[in-house]
Order: C-alpha cells, then sequence, then structure tokens
C-alpha cells in the first residue's frame, strides 16, 4: 500500500475517535452535535498534518516509521493479545 493511502486510511480512523469523544462534550456544553464534530475532526486533522510536516522537513521524505510516530499520540497497542493476532493473520491472508 502507498503511503497517501495509508496516511488517508490512519487520518480517516483518526476522525472517527476524535469524534465518538466530542459528541457528549458537546451536547452538555450546548453545542450542535455537527459542530463539535466538525470541531473535533478539524483538531485531529490538523495535529497530524502537523506532525507529519515536521517529519517530512527533517529529510524532506516520509517512511512509515515517521507516520506510525505522527499516529502515535492517538493510538494505543491492543491488550488482548489473541484478537492482534487473529487480525494480524486475517491481513497476511489477503
Amino acid at each position: 500500500m502507498g503511503i497517501f493511502a495509508e496516511v488517508f486510511r490512519r487520518t480517516a480512523a483518526l476522525i472517527i475517535l476524535r469524534i465518538s469523544g466530542t459528541f457528549a462534550g458537546g451536547s452538555i456544553a450546548g453545542v450542535e452535535l455537527w459542530q463539535s464534530a466538525a470541531v473535533a475532526a478539524f483538531i485531529g486533522v490538523m495535529d497530524v498534518a502537523e506532525n507529519l510536516s515536521r517529519a517530512y522537513m527533517l529529510d524532506g521524505k516520509l517512511d512509515i516509521d515517521e507516520i506510525n510516530t505522527a499516529f502515535g499520540g492517538a493510538a494505543y497497542p491492543d491488550q488482548d493479545p489473541e484478537a492482534e493476532a487473529a487480525v494480524s493473520d486475517e491481513n497476511q491472508n489477503k
């Protein structure tokens, strides 16, 4: 998979994570749902874009390690080794 596709897929996942975490906060503060979702998505995308830009400025290219670092703050390792192994096996069989 190309770097662009990897960044795009992970950005979509990040947007979902950011939006799901702000629904409750936005409704408590009286902000409409679509507005809180839009702000959360924008902040998430800009955060990753900043990290990717910093990595690109260092050497003029992006590799998978730099992409992992840019998205690393929003992700955490799977706590279920059996589920992690099943997903890995599924991806390898494709």
